[in-house]
């Protein structure tokens, strides 16, 4: 229902029937995805899966976030009510984001002006650039969400939230203190995606039902492999143009990010590097597997 005052939201169903649409079967629309269908079956089986997995295949400008982590432990014990339990080496242990899908960087502290560094006077000259804090992902079960046992219907509900079971969970390790994450989220609203993306994953989608929707065994071998082709051009054609899309300033010698990332490295304010490689302060994800290939 659409009008006057009334937010008009689109659903996974519409994606599923795109991909219908290009599989040319139109007639097999569903209404939602919990009509009980083949079709709507196996679209809710992939739906969430496709789209973590395609956000986790580039940098993508919609899906970009920065916010501050949950601090869960203090090696130093300065900070009140929190474990002083951290891998050694690190200082610091914070919660992955629970809406986060792949990691990006994690800025330095806020930049200070040259200027209110050495006369605490208001800024005069441009602040100095944030540079990237080391950091890395990984597990622990130090920081459990629930205590003990509990039955299996008191367990929480954490089907939505990344990186958490009931014990373990997926950390953030740095020596940053009160520590903000530029990483890439769930963006679960199709009307926040780019075009290219939700072509790409309309195209991911008819890959994933070609096999359901396609009654002919010969006709869905065929389709398939055609749809595998045309998957690797769409997500490609994404990627270039997110890119391309990305950053400042925009000019006829601009470098994308999907290049330069690379074999780009962070340079101090001398010209030498701080031996942090391009996959370190702006990974680029190739996650997308094909068939025994990495795409």
């Amino acid at each position: 229902m659409s009008g006057p005052g009334i937010a008009y939201l689109q659903t996974p169903a519409r994606i599923v029937n795109e991909a219908l649409d290009a599989l040319a079967r139109p007639e097999k629309a569903i209404g939602d995805l919990s009509d009980g269908t083949a079709i709507a079956e196996a679209a809710r089986r992939n739906y969430g899966q496709l789209l973590r997995q395609l956000l986790r295949t580039a940098h993508w400008n919609f899906a970009r976030k920065q916010a501050p982590l949950t601090l869960l432990a203090d090696a130093t014990g300065a900070t009140p009510n929190v474990s002083t339990s951290v891998e050694q080496g690190w200082t610091y242990a914070y919660a992955w984001p629970i809406d986060g899908m792949a990691a990006r960087w994690l800025p330095s502290s806020p930049p200070t002006s040259t200027a209110t560094v050495l006369t605490g006077s208001p800024a005069l000259f441009p602040p100095i650039p944030q540079m990237p804090n080391r950091f890395l992902v990984s597990s622990s079960d130090l920081y459990p969400v629930e205590v003990g046992q509990l039955p299996w219907m008191q367990m929480p509900d954490l089907q939505r939230t990344q990186g958490v079971g009931p014990v373990s969970r997926r950390i953030i390790l740095t020596d940053a203190v009160n520590a903000l994450f530029v990483y890439t989220r769930l963006v679960t609203a199709i009307e926040e995606w780019d075009s290219l993306f939700r072509q790409a994953m309309v195209a991911l989608l008819a890959l994933t039902l070609a096999p359901v929707a396609v009654e002919d065994p010969k006709e869905r071998l065929a389709l398939r492999n055609a749809l595998i082709a045309a998957a690797k051009m769409t997500i490609a054609d994404a990627r270039v143009a997110n890119g391309n899309d990305a950053g400042y300033p925009q000019s006829t010698d601009h470098t994308p990010l999907w290049i330069s990332a690379r074999s780009s490295g962070w340079r101090g304010s001398d010209g030498n590097s701080l031996g942090l490689s391009g996959w370190t302060y702006y990974p680029y994800d190739a996650s997308m597997s094909w068939c025994g290939s990495v795409f």
